[in-house]
C-alpha cells in the first residue's frame, strides 16, 4: 500500500514540475528574467538542460546562505557559460554590477551575445591563461601570475564555483590573494572545493579517494597528465592559504558529501595579502 502511494506521489510531482516550466524547459513564473535568455548549446554547457539549471539553482541558494544580496556587486570567476549568471539577472538590482571572466573565449562570447544585451550591468572577460585542462597553449600567461583585471576594493561578493578543482597549488594561492584584494573589506568569499584530512576519521570528499595523493599531501590529482583536470586539497594547507592570503574562514566548512562540492565562505580583511 505504502509502495502504490509513494509511486502515485513520484507521478503527481514529476507532473508538477513539467507544468511549472515552459517550453524551453524554464521554470515558469519562478524566474522570469532568467527565460528571456536563451539555452546554451550542448556544446558550451556542462549536463543536461535540468542539470544546467539544477547546478546554478543549488549554487544561488547556497550563495545566499553565505550572504550574497541583491544590491552587491559581484564577481563570478570562471564564468563559464553564465550557468549562474543568468539567475544573478534576475537576483540582483538594476544598479548592482556583475563582472564574470573566464579562460574559454568560446562561452565568453556566448554570455557576451546572449546576456549582455539584455542585462547590460552584466559584464564578460575572457583571460587567455594556461590550463592544462581547458586551455593547453603554453604561450599563455601563467595563471599563478594573472592579476584579475578590476581595481582593489570592487567587490561586495566574489564566487568561483569549481574554480579550485581545477587549479594546482601556485595558482590557487594567486587566485585566493586576488580575491581578497578586489573584494572590499568584510566583503564575502564563497568558493568549492574538493577536501580531504590526514585524520581518517575526519570528513574527507568521496572523489579523493579515487584520486593520485601527492608525496607532499598537500594535493591529490585524477589524472597524472592532466591535473588540473580534476584536483583535491588537504584541508589544512587550504586553511592555511586562506590565512596567509587575508581571507577569514566563517566556519564551518560546508561539506558536499557525493553530489556536491566542498564550500568555503570566507570575508576578506582588506589587508593586502604579504606574500
Amino acid at each position: 500500500m505504502l509502495r502504490r502511494y509513494a509511486s502515485k506521489g513520484r507521478r503527481l510531482w514529476s507532473q508538477r514540475r513539467l507544468r511549472a516550466r515552459n517550453a524551453s524547459g524554464h521554470a515558469r513564473g519562478l524566474f522570469r528574467l532568467e527565460a528571456t535568455i536563451a539555452m546554451p548549446p550542448e556544446s558550451l554547457r556542462v549536463g543536461r538542460p535540468s542539470t544546467f539549471q539544477d547546478v546554478a539553482l543549488t549554487t544561488m541558494g547556497r550563495m545566499n546562505m553565505a550572504g550574497l544580496r541583491p544590491e552587491h556587486d559581484v564577481l563570478d570567476i570562471g564564468c563559464g557559460v553564465g550557468r549562474t549568471a543568468r539567475y544573478l539577472c534576475d537576483f540582483l538590482k538594476e544598479e548592482a554590477r556583475y563582472e564574470g571572466f573566464d579562460v574559454r573565449e568560446d562561452v565568453v562570447v556566448w554570455c557576451q551575445t546572449h546576456i549582455t544585451p539584455l542585462f547590460p550591468n552584466f559584464h564578460f572577460q575572457y583571460t587567455p591563461l594556461f590550463n592544462t585542462a581547458y586551455s593547453t597553449d603554453t604561450t599563455l600567461q601563467s595563471a599563478a601570475e594573472f592579476t584579475f583585471p578590476y581595481p582593489d576594493n570592487s567587490f561586495d561578493f566574489a564566487f568561483a564555483h569549481s574554480v579550485f578543482t581545477h587549479l594546482v597549488a601556485d595558482v590557487t594561492r594567486n587566485y585566493l590573494r586576488e580575491i581578497n584584494r578586489v573584494l572590499r573589506p568584510g566583503g564575502i568569499s564563497y568558493t568549492t572545493w574538493v577536501l580531504f584530512n590526514d585524520d581518517p576519521t575526519a570528513y574527507s570528499h568521496p572523489i579523493t579517494r579515487k584520486m593520485h595523493h601527492d608525496p607532499s599531501g598537500t594535493f591529490a590529482v585524477r589524472n597524472l597528465d592532466i591535473p588540473d583536470a580534476a584536483i583535491g586539497y588537504n584541508e589544512a594547507f587550504v586553511r592555511d592559504e586562506f590565512s596567509s592570503n587575508g581571507l577569514q574562514i566563517v566556519e564551518p566548512i560546508h561539506p558536499g558529501f557525493r553530489r556536491m562540492q566542498d564550500v568555503i565562505v570566507a570575508t576578506a580583511s582588506g589587508i593586502p595579502s604579504s606574500r
